[in-house]
């Protein structure tokens, strides 16, 4: 093979009751990588559309740094023209670099002949993510390599756990065009937490996982709720109340912060709900000034990093 495109999608991360362990991939926006091997053993960045600041410096690049990783572990460095199409905003709170590192590491995989499985294609994809943000998280590389809802309690293979999505769940993500640095919606983050506050969470999560076993709407309602991280972080995003009121008005099953925002996001069932809550979001924000996008997208199992046209 000689030149291969790979799509992987956005992400949201956390879902409310698993800050930095859970994740679930959107399907219709992402990223497209396109490499072709160049017959010598560089890697070299040709082109970024839509990139703006990401820099073309392979050595600060996510996806080149992916690639090198994988060739360094395999000790065989073909090297390959890397070309880049951002589906999204940078900062968007829906897995930019993640996009970007999923797809590059799904696609030199393929490359080569498919030396890894798809989750050992997670450890890689996240050293993409410690070169653009510092650290090496996998809440939003691992949905992105593998689709649907992942429960990620480390990088090694057996870390990596695939949970089952409900039939006809569908996720509304609404971005508000605002800058919320990663880093700095961490600092804001309370660095004690009371012990009973920690064992409802705990709770929340366990029956939220229980919900998608059991496929219980009711259940999957009543636990997606962030009693941690969303007081503070939803301080930083402009009418985040109302748009959590009038999400619930159109009957969102959950409302809350996608990764570390400024994106929102609501869970709903059927899309015809989808749509109303879509709606409405876009209606609280007509009159800030503030650019907004918003996509609705059914969360399933075929939602992962894949081979294109």
């Amino acid at each position: 093979m000689k030149s291969i495109k790979v799509f992987a999608p956005a992400t949201i991360a956390n879902v409310n009751v698993g800050f930095d362990s859970l994740g679930l991939a959107l399907s219709n926006v992402g990223d497209t990588i396109e490499l072709s091997v160049n017959n010598t053993k560089e890697n070299k960045i040709t082109e970024i559309i839509n990139g703006g600041s990401i820099p073309l410096d392979v050595d600060k690049n996510c996806c080149s740094v992916v690639i090198r990783k994988m060739q360094e572990a395999l000790n065989d460095y073909q090297g390959v023209d890397i070309r880049l199409v951002k589906g999204f905003a940078s900062g968007s709170g829906l897995g930019s670099s993640s996009a970007s590192s999923a797809a590059a590491a799904y696609a030199y995989n393929e490359l080569v002949g498919s030396p890894y499985d798809n989750k050992e294609l997670v450890a890689f994809a996240a050293e993409g993510e410690r070169v653009a943000c510092g650290a090496a998280h996998v809440d939003n590389v691992a949905p992105a390599i593998l689709g649907g809802i992942i429960l990620a309690r480390g990088m090694n293979k057996e870390d990596i756990i695939q949970l089952p999505a409900i039939k006809n769940i569908y996720a509304v993500t609404f971005f508000p065009n605002i800058k919320i640095n990663t880093a700095n919606s961490r600092k804001i983050l309370r660095e004690k937490v009371a012990i009973e506050t920690v064992s409802k969470q705990i709770a929340l999560m366990g029956s939220f996982v229980a919900s998608l076993y059991e496929e219980d709407l009711h259940l999957f309602k009543s636990s997606l709720k962030d009693l941690i991280v969303e007081p503070t972080r939803s301080l930083l995003i402009p009418k985040y109340e109302e748009l959590k009121k009038v999400a619930f008005e159109n009957k969102a099953l959950a409302f809350g912060i996608s990764g570390s925002g400024p994106s929102v996001f609501a869970f709903t069932f059927k899309k015809e709900n989808a749509k109303k809550i879509q709606a409405a979001l876009e209606e609280t924000y007509k009159k800030t000034g503030i650019e907004t996008k918003s996509y609705i997208n059914e969360i399933n199992d075929n939602t992962g990093a894949r081979v294109i046209d």
